[in-house]
Parts: structure tokens; sequence; C-alpha cells
């Protein structure tokens, strides 16, 4: 699960990479967010997650508390965000993370926090949870670049 975890950036790397600039902004429909702006809530997401997992680690049985995503890309401006710099947050946050992960016992990984509507959360099931989010936004990239094609149609005929 750990190299999984350690493959998260370069997966979305690899994604971007094959996306034109046109495609990275291209919102499906006005209520969805662009590839660009997945991207920013990745990162704000990791950071979270980042938070978290040092407390599972060093604060095992602490509370954490949760973020409505939706009012966060609002209010703090995804559309007009660098998903550059939000990229290499992500890197840098799982770097250093792997880093600690890859130092604690085996049975540090059974440490848990409380999340308020998950309840308990083991770190284990922390990285399965993290490892899941890449996955699941990387689908909904391919869907806005597909989106996108369907809508430049005639720029691949």
């Amino acid at each position: 699960m750990l190299a999984k975890y350690n493959s998260g950036y370069d997966l979305l790397n690899l994604q971007l990479n094959q996306m034109p600039e046109d495609a990275i902004y291209f919102k499906p429909v006005d209520n969805q967010w662009s590839v660009a702006e997945i991207i920013v809530h990745l990162a704000d997401s990791e950071a979270h997650g980042f938070v978290r997992a040092k407390k599972i680690i060093a604060e095992c049985g602490g509370r954490v508390c949760v973020y409505n995503q939706q009012i966060w890309a609002d209010n703090l401006f995804y559309s007009q965000m660098d998903y550059k710099d939000a990229l290499e947050l992500i890197r840098i946050i799982r770097r250093n993370l792997s880093k600690v992960m890859s130092l604690i016992s085996e049975e540090t990984w059974h440490n848990y926090i409380y999340h308020p509507e998950s309840g308990k959360i083991t770190l284990l099931d922390w990285i399965q949870l993290y490892n899941d989010h890449i996955a699941i936004h990387v689908q909904q990239m391919h869907r806005n670049f597909y989106d996108w094609k369907k809508a430049n149609e005639q720029e691949f005929v």
C-alpha cells in the first residue's frame, strides 16, 4: 500500500502530461470541476491527510475535523489557483509522509483517529482512503478529457 501511495503523484503527473492545457481548464458543466480544480482539491485534501496521518501516528485516539470540499473550492478560488503549484504540493506532502511511514513500526499501522463522519480510522484505513482518492479523481480527469475531446472533435477529425 505504501508503494501505491508513493506512486500517486506520478499517476497524476502522467495524466496531466497527456492533456493539452485547454483540456486541463475545461469544465464539462458549470457545476463540475475542471482538471485544474481537481488537482487543487487534491492538494487541499492531501494537506488535510498529512495532518491526519501524522496525528494517527503521533497521537493515537485523537479527533480530527471535517471540511466541506465544495465550500473550499468556492471560497478558496480553486478556478484561479495554479494547478502546477498544487501538484508540487502533492509531491512534497507524499514524499515527506512516505518517509515517516517507512520508519514506523508494524503496530503503528493500527493506530487510529476519530473522524466525526467516518468514525474510527486506522493508519491502514487512512492510506487506503488516500490511494483510492487519487484513483477516483484520475477517473474524473479521464471523463473531463473525453468530454473536452467530444466538445472539440472537429479538431481531431
